[in-house]
C-alpha cells in the first residue's frame, strides 16, 4: 500500500495532468491541508498528483478548533445493534491501522466542490467522512460521477440515499467499486461533506509488492523518510499455486530490471524522490531473472517532505515569526509585498498582511520550503470622530475583454478609480473596485458606477474600550443574492433580494423605524440598499451565576446557570463578504462615534423621554425584542 507523501500542492491547468492510480493508495486529508488549517486552492494537483480539484477545497476548522470530528483507523469503533463494529472494522484496522487518528478536515461543499482522479477498472473507493449526522434520504454521502455536471445534477453512478440510509456520523465509512478505467469525479449528495480518508484499493497485478513511506523524521542533524517494501506471493497464469517473489528497486526514476539492486532493507531518503520497485518470481535462490518477471507487478513510493507553516504573532506593530523547526535547519522569511525578506521580526508603520514561511536546510541534500501562512496586522488609531470611505471612478467599455468575451456581454473596467480613506483609520485588504454598468446600470446609485467589491475585500477599523459608533453603509442596489428573483405570491419580502452586511460574523440588513426588516430591493428600491447599525467595543462572554457564598447557582437539572457579561475592551471590527450572497458592492461606509448608553449614570426625571434600548452588541432594538437589553445604563431581560 503506497502511503501518501508529504508534498506541497502543485498547480495544474486541467485534469489531464492527473497521474493514473494504478496502485493502492491512502489519501490522509489533513496531511494535505496543514492539519485542516489551510484550504486547497482550485486547479490544484495534490496527493502525489493523483488527485485534482478544479474548485478547491475548504476546511472544517474554525476559531482554532477542528469542527467535524476525527476517524481513528487503529481502533475498532463502537458496536451497532447487531453487535458488530459500525464502520472501523477489524479488517480496516489490520490493513490501515498504522494511519491512526486524523480529522475530517476536507470540506466538499454541496453543488460546488469536487475532486477528480484517474482509476483503473475494479478499483474500490473507501471514504471515511462526517456528514453532519444526517440520515435517510437526507444523508450526506459521496456522489461518484463521470463529469462535474453529473454531480451538480445529482445523477451520480452510485444511487441517491434511500429512506433506510444510516446516519452519516463522524467516522462513517462509504464504499464504491468502479467498473472501468477512466476519469472519475467525487462530490457530495444532499449537503456539505467532511472527509478524513480517501482509500483506493486498486485491482493490482499478482505479486505487486506492498510499499510504505515512513514518517518524516529528524535525527543526527538531517530530515529523512524511510521507504519499506514487502514482497507479495504471485500466481502463474492458470495456476492457484502461490509462488514467492523477490523485488528489485531504483532511486533514479527508471524502471527496475533484474540487474537492479534487490530490496533487503529500508531505504533512507533525504530529499523528494521516487523509489520504484519490480517483482520477479523466486524459485528458491532469491535471485531475480528477466525470464521470471511478474508482468504489471511494479509499484513506487513517492517520497515528499512537508513542513508546517511558522506562526505569526503581533504586539501592536511589532511582528514575530516562530517556526516549529527551530534548531532543525529552519530559516524564516516574510513578505508584505513582492520581496521575501530573511528575518523573524519586523515592525510595521501601517497595517498590512504579513506572509511567512520557513526554509529548512537539509545538509548537502538541499532545502525544503514549508507551507506559508498569513496574518493581518493592524496599526490603526481608534475612531474618535466621523470617518468616511468613498469610491470614485467611471466605468468604461473594456474593448479587449468585450471582443474576447464568449458570453455575448459587454464588459467594463474602472477608469481613475480610487478608494478615499486614511490608512491610519481603516485597513482595506485586497481592495477591488468594480463597475456596476451595462445590464446592471438600473441598480446603480445616482450615476455612481464604481464600487468596492466585497467578495475579496475586507475593511477593518478600531473602536477603543467602551466606545460606540453608528455605522451607515450604502450599497449598490444589486448587492443581493438575486435581484431578479421572482416576486413572492403573497406579496411578502423576498430573501434573495436582501442586501446583507457581515461584520465580525454578525449580519445586518436594512431595518425600518420599528426595528423590523424592510430589506427587499424591489419593494423598497430607494432605501433597502442603506444598512445602518451600531457597534460597541468589547465582547460578551458567558459566566456562571454565583450565590451570596460564591458558589455556582444550579438549575433543576444540576447544571450551572450562566449569564452573559459584557466586557469593554479595544475591538477591531471587520466588514466581510456575507457568505449567503455573491459580491456585495459598496459605495460608502460612514463611521460616527457616539456616547455609550451603558455609561449613563443619572436620569433627568424632570424631562424623561422615551428610553432607547440596546442589545449586548450595542444595536438598537425594538419593543418586540426578546433577550438581555441595556436601557438607561441598566441591564434587564425582555421576554
Amino acid at each position: 500500500m503506497a502511503l501518501m507523501g508529504f508534498a506541497g500542492a502543485a498547480n495544474a491547468a486541467t485534469v489531464e495532468d492527473l497521474v493514473e492510480l494504478k496502485h493502492s493508495y491512502v489519501l490522509v486529508c489533513d496531511e494535505w491541508n496543514n492539519n485542516g488549517t489551510e484550504k486547497i486552492a482550485k486547479n490544484t494537483l495534490y496527493g502525489d498528483n493523483h488527485f485534482f480539484t478544479p474548485t478547491g477545497h475548504d476546511v472544517a476548522f474554525k476559531d482554532g478548533a477542528h469542527t467535524k470530528g476525527s476517524v481513528d483507523l487503529s481502533q475498532v469503533d463502537a458496536l451497532g445493534e447487531d453487535g458488530a463494529p459500525l464502520y472501523v472494522t477489524q479488517d480496516i484496522v489490520d490493513k490501515y491501522g498504522e494511519y491512526g487518528l486524523h480529522y475530517n478536515s476536507m470540506r466538499l461543499k454541496n453543488n460546488q466542490d469536487v475532486l477528480a482522479l484517474k482509476l483503473t477498472a475494479k478499483s474500490k473507493l473507501i471514504i471515511f467522512l462526517q456528514g453532519n449526522n444526517k440520515v435517510g434520504k437526507e444523508a450526506r454521502i459521496p456522489c461518484i460521477a463521470k463529469s462535474t455536471d453529473d454531480i451538480k445534477n445529482k445523477t451520480g453512478l452510485n444511487p441517491f440515499p434511500t429512506e433506510d440510509h444510516p446516519a452519516t456520523v463522524s467516522g462513517f465509512k462509504w464504499e464504491y467499486t468502479v467498473k472501468d478505467d477512466g476519469l472519475y469525479y467525487i462530490g457530495s449528495y444532499n449537503g456539505d461533506m467532511f472527509v478524513s480518508y480517501i482509500i483506493v484499493e486498486a485491482n493490482e497485478a499478482p505479486g505487486t509488492p506492498s510499499v510504505k513511506v515512513g514518517d518524516q523524521t529528524f535525527a543526527d542533524g538531517l530530515w529523512f523518510r524511510e521507504v519499506t517494501c514487502k514482497a507479495v506471493a504471485a500466481t502463474e497464469e492458470g495456476s492457484t499455486e502461490k509462488i514467492p517473489t523477490v523485488v528489485t528497486y531504483t532511486t533514479d526514476g527508471t524502471m527496475p530490471t533484474a540487474a537492479s539492486p534487490v530490496y533487503t532493507a529500508p531505504i533512507k531518503c533525504y530529499q523528494n524522490m521516487t523509489v520504484k520497485f519490480q517483482a520477479f518470481l523466486d524459485f528458491g535462490d532469491g535471485k531475480p531473472s528477466a525470464d521470471f518477471i511478474c508482468d504489471g507487478a511494479d509499484n513506487e513510493a513517492n517520497v515528499n517532505f512537508m513542513f508546517d507553516a511558522p506562526t505569526i504573532e503581533s504586539d501592536g506593530p511589532k511582528v514575530t515569526i516562530t517556526s516549529p523547526y527551530e534548531g532543525q535547519g529552519a530559516i524564516n522569511f516574510y513578505n508584505i509585498g513582492e520581496t521575501d525578506v530573511e528575518d523573524s521580526e519586523l515592525t510595521l508603520t501601517e497595517s498590512a498582511t504579513v506572509t511567512a514561511y520557513t526554509k529548512i536546510e537539509n545538509g548537502n541534500y538541499g532545502s525544503f520550503k514549508s507551507n506559508s501562512t498569513s496574518k493581518d496586522v493592524y496599526v490603526l488609531n481608534p475612531i474618535k470622530e466621523k470617518k468616511t470611505i468613498t469610491v470614485s471612478g467611471s466605468a468604461v467599455v473594456d474593448e479587449e475583454a468585450t471582443a474576447e468575451a464568449t458570453d455575448g456581454k459587454t464588459h467594463y473596467k474602472i477608469e481613475n478609480g480610487v478608494i478615499n480613506y486614511d490608512k491610519m483609520d481603516f485597513f482595506i485588504k485586497s481592495p477591488v473596485i468594480s463597475a456596476v454598468a451595462g445590464e446592471n446600470a438600473q441598480y446603480q446609485i445616482d450615476g455612481q458606477e464604481a464600487y468596492i467589491q466585497m467578495s475579496n475585500t475586507n475593511i477593518t477599523f478600531l473602536l477603543a474600550a467602551g466606545d460606540k459608533a453608528k455605522v451607515k453603509v450604502i450599497c449598490s442596489k444589486n448587492s443581493c443574492k438575486n435581484i431578479d428573483a421572482d416576486d413572492a405570491e403573497d406579496g411578502s419580502q423576498v430573501n434573495d433580494r436582501k442586501c446583507v452586511i457581515n461584520v465580525n460574523g454578525t449580519t445586518y440588513t436594512h431595518l425600518n423605524e420599528e426595528g423590523g426588516e424592510m430589506s427587499d430591493m424591489k419593494m423598497f428600491p430607494n432605501e433597502a440598499n442603506i444598512v445602518e447599525f451600531e457597534l460597541q467595543a468589547g465582547k460578551t462572554t458567558k459566566q456562571n451565576v454565583k450565590d451570596a457564598d460564591g458558589n455556582d447557582v444550579l438549575d433543576e437539572d444540576g447544571k450551572a446557570v450562566q449569564e452573559e457579561v459584557f466586557s469593554p475592551e479595544d475591538t477591531y471590527f471587520t466588514f466581510q463578504k456575507y457568505s449567503g450572497t455573491g459580491a456585495i458592492y459598496i459605495q460608502s461606509i460612514e463611521i460616527t462615534p457616539e456616547a455609550d448608553p451603558a455609561g449613563i449614570k443619572t436620569i433627568d426625571t424632570q424631562n424623561t423621554v422615551k428610553a432607547v434600548r440596546y442589545n449586548l452588541a450595542g444595536q438598537k432594538v425594538s419593543k418586540n425584542f426578546k433577550g438581555i437589553v441595556i436601557e438607561n445604563g441598566k441591564k434587564f431581560m425582555m421576554k
